[in-house]
């Protein structure tokens, strides 16, 4: 059936989409209109469609690979910082009009004191700092509470200092470059 086929992509992009998000996506103007479809093929309700979709037991037909909109700028949620200074990722991600703009790699919600232009619950955007990079802002990965430092080049040498304080940083292996700063007010 097409109508179910089409419902299955939809799932398929989002597994939490609801009968009312379906019933938009596929142009009906309520979501009971979803619920009849769903009964004409003996699927007592949403919930039984959805596993039969995402457990692969209704077959959908090979469709060309897209990349869609909900998933188009995905960014991974960060949980904080192992002790060598890399990433621990959640499964948690970011996307839709939140990240269509966001340069990072990655989102971290800082919860740390105010540092520089940092403050205590922003979302930062962050990507791994490069050597050449011409960041201003960066954050030296830590598990306890990672660092704001401020990158000045000297010549071609880069010396990071502490922004409250002023006095050169001991730098870490790994140091994250701030993108972006997300604030809610």
């Amino acid at each position: 059936m097409e109508i179910l086929n089409k419902m299955g992509y939809l799932i398929l992009d989002d597994p939490f989409i609801t009968a009312g998000d379906l019933a938009k996506k596929l142009g009906y103007a309520e979501e009971k209109t979803v619920y009849y479809w769903l009964s004409k093929e003996n699927y007592p309700g949403l919930q039984a469609f959805k596993r039969a979709v995402i457990a692969g037991r209704y077959l959908l037909p090979a469709a060309k690979a897209r990349e869609t909109q909900t998933h188009y700028g995905r960014i991974p949620i960060v949980q904080g910082f192992a002790s060598d200074g890399s990433v621990v990722l959640t499964s948690e991600s970011l996307s839709d009009s939140l990240v269509a703009n966001a340069l990072g790699k990655f989102a971290w919600r800082y919860q740390g004191p105010d540092q520089g232009p940092v403050q205590h619950g922003d979302l930062l955007f962050l990507a791994k700092l490069e050597r050449k990079d011409m960041a201003r802002w960066v954050i030296a990965g830590s598990p306890r509470t990672p660092i704001v430092l401020l990158k000045i080049k000297i010549g071609t040498e880069a010396v990071f200092v502490h922004p409250e304080t002023h006095e050169p940083a001991k730098v870490p292996t790994e140091l994250y470059r701030i993108v972006q700063i997300l604030r809610t007010l």
